[in-house]
């Protein structure tokens, strides 16, 4: 097969629109390509409506489990020292380090999860579908469980005037087969976001919702990714209102950890 061939073939693979996701950028500027020399495989036009704040770009979330022999803390230390300084040097503008937390975490299906936040589809399909990488080399030997290709949607941010928090946590769920994306999107927003987001011990709060352009087959909808200041503040209630996750979803699946930043 031929190299343009293979390409044609990936390329309609994961290829398709973005109705998925009734989202839209902050600026025009945000949807397209960085200059008019580059291409991308999104073809569909940009998404429509408007949930909360929504961020230009694109996020890779994989879920990873320790090699046999090695624990928690140094699969930390190998993977920032052996993959950390090839990708700081190109690609993601933002890249995050999290080890899961097993004794807080009720489903302990994965040891980490590695975040990195393109800032275009472009930069995103330079690493990972325009050849041999840093970013693809990792991705081949850490193998990843599960990854979500999302657009993220932010609700509430951090306040530069404190601390950086030191513990978050995933909610990431599977809608019921009822809904839509579009309908899950709009509940989460309008139903259960705004008076969640709202309880001043969240530190961060924002929305993960899978573009099925990049992942079309990976079984999870989207996740929540929100921040506290440490783990005790995990335990206190929020505004009794709130619908729960499970009230739109076939599955939810949570996990706390603590982050590290890596650029």
């Amino acid at each position: 097969m031929t190299t343009s061939k293979f390409e044609t073939d990936r390329r309609g693979l994961i290829g398709g629109t973005l109705s998925a996701l009734t989202i839209a950028a902050i600026s025009g500027a945000a949807a397209a390509p960085a200059s008019k020399t580059l291409s991308t495989i999104r073809k569909a036009r940009p998404p429509r409506g408007s949930f909360g704040i929504v961020l230009p770009g694109i996020k890779r979330t994989a879920f990873l489990k320790v090699p046999a022999g090695m624990n928690l803390p140094a699969f930390q230390d190998h993977w920032i020292a052996t993959y950390a300084p090839g990708l700081r040097t190109r690609g993601a503008q933002a890249i995050i380090f999290n080890l899961i937390d097993k004794e807080s975490s009720p489903d302990k299906r994965f040891d980490a999860v590695t975040e990195m936040v393109f800032d275009s589809d472009w930069a995103y399909e330079q690493e990972y579908l325009g050849g041999r990488t840093a970013y693809s080399e990792e991705a081949e030997h850490t193998m990843p469980a599960v990854v979500i290709v999302s657009r993220q949607i932010g609700i509430r941010d951090f306040d530069p005037g404190k601390p950086m928090p030191a513990v978050k946590r995933f909610g990431v769920l599977r809608r019921k087969p009822e809904l839509t994306n579009d309908t899950l999107a709009l509940t989460w927003r309008n139903d259960h976001a705004p008076l969640f987001a709202a309880n001043d011990y969240l530190r961060r709060y924002y929305i993960n919702l899978t573009d099925r352009t990049y992942a079309p087959d990976v079984p999870w909808d989207g996740y929540a990714d929100i921040w506290w200041d440490d783990f005790a503040s995990t335990t206190l209630h929020s505004d009794a209102r709130v619908p729960i996750p499970d009230s739109d979803a076939s599955e939810v699946m949570y996990m706390f950890m603590t982050p590290k930043v890596v650029t």
